[in-house]
């Protein structure tokens, strides 16, 4: 299968009636970051320290399409008006999908990774989502929000590779030194360990099968892991090597849809924690995302 494999939208990066409105912001990758970080906010970015991050936005985490975000976007008038308010809450992952989104209606492949930077808090791996896409015959790696907001010494638009791992180098990292697992998760939160890098296996192998889930979307073997989890049991375990195992033949410039991950099935339902408490999702149009 071609690249053009990652050149069409999935459910969740399809825009909808808003195909026009991501065609309006240039083609030019820091345009487009820019324009995305105009109406969307980090819960625990910069932007939130000074302005907080209200109720409202807060119940925004629950949009999972490109279609929906832009929906509200819009109808908090917030795509024509400089500095409007409130913006719309969205994690990293929900700047990296507009992204691709934003390529692929331009006809140019892309896709999310899940993994980890080096970069967002000192000697800690975070949990980091980056929008990935084809350009001059290779993938690159564009941290949208750095992108927009610069504050770092490397170029945002081709994120080097030492500095973001994928889940399943973040993996194998850990098992090579387990010492390392707490410094793998999301800092502020208390979420660390090898349970979330687990999680992560799971959830960048579905993206990289174009269906993009949240952050904290659990199923499968990962379901019942959280941060008391008491190790991994032998069987979960054996399940996860295989898979990162995989997940790392994906080769970095290649161009179709990894056929090494291509019979792990995707999920219909899952366990979310947007607000952490569990929430069963059904995911109706999983079915779609695997065609």
């Amino acid at each position: 299968m071609s690249k053009n494999f990652y050149a069409s939208q999935s459910v969740y990066s399809e825009p909808g009636p808003y195909r026009e409105t991501l065609l309006r912001f240039g083609t030019e990758p820091r345009s487009i970051a820019r324009w995305i970080s105009s109406f969307l906010q980090h819960p625990r970015g910069a932007e939130t320290k000074e302005r907080g991050f209200t109720a409202e936005q807060a119940a925004d985490l629950n949009l999972r399409s490109v279609a929906d975000i832009l929906s509200v976007a819009t109808n908090r008038n917030l795509l024509d008006r400089e500095d409007a308010q409130p913006k719309v809450g969205g994690v990293c992952r929900d700047f990296a999908i507009i992204a691709v989104s934003a390529f692929r209606e331009r006809g140019v492949p892309a896709r999310l990774r899940v993994g980890f930077a080096d970069y967002l808090v000192p000697g800690c791996w975070e949990d980091h989502w980056l929008c990935e896409w084809y350009d001059c015959g290779r993938w690159k790696r564009l941290d949208v929000e750095f992108a927009a907001i610069g504050g770092v010494s490397f170029d945002t638009l081709d994120v080097p590779r030492e500095r973001f791992l994928t889940a399943s180098e973040a993996w194998f990292r850990i098992q090579e030194n387990p010492e390392m697992a707490s410094r793998f998760g999301v800092s502020s939160l208390n979420l660390e360990g090898e349970w979330f890098v687990a999680g992560s296996l799971l959830r960048e192998m579905a993206a990289l099968r174009k269906l993009e889930l949240k952050p904290w979307d659990y199923w499968g073997p990962s379901k019942d892991l959280s941060p008391i989890s008491n190790g991994l049991p032998s069987e979960v375990r054996t399940v996860l090597d295989q898979l990162a195992s995989q997940l790392a033949t994906v080769a970095p410039d290649a161009e179709g849809e990894p056929e090494a991950i291509a019979n792990w099935p995707l999920p219909d339902e899952i366990v979310s924690f947007p607000h952490g408490e569990p929430l069963a999702v059904r995911l109706h149009h999983a079915e779609d995302a695997q065609r």
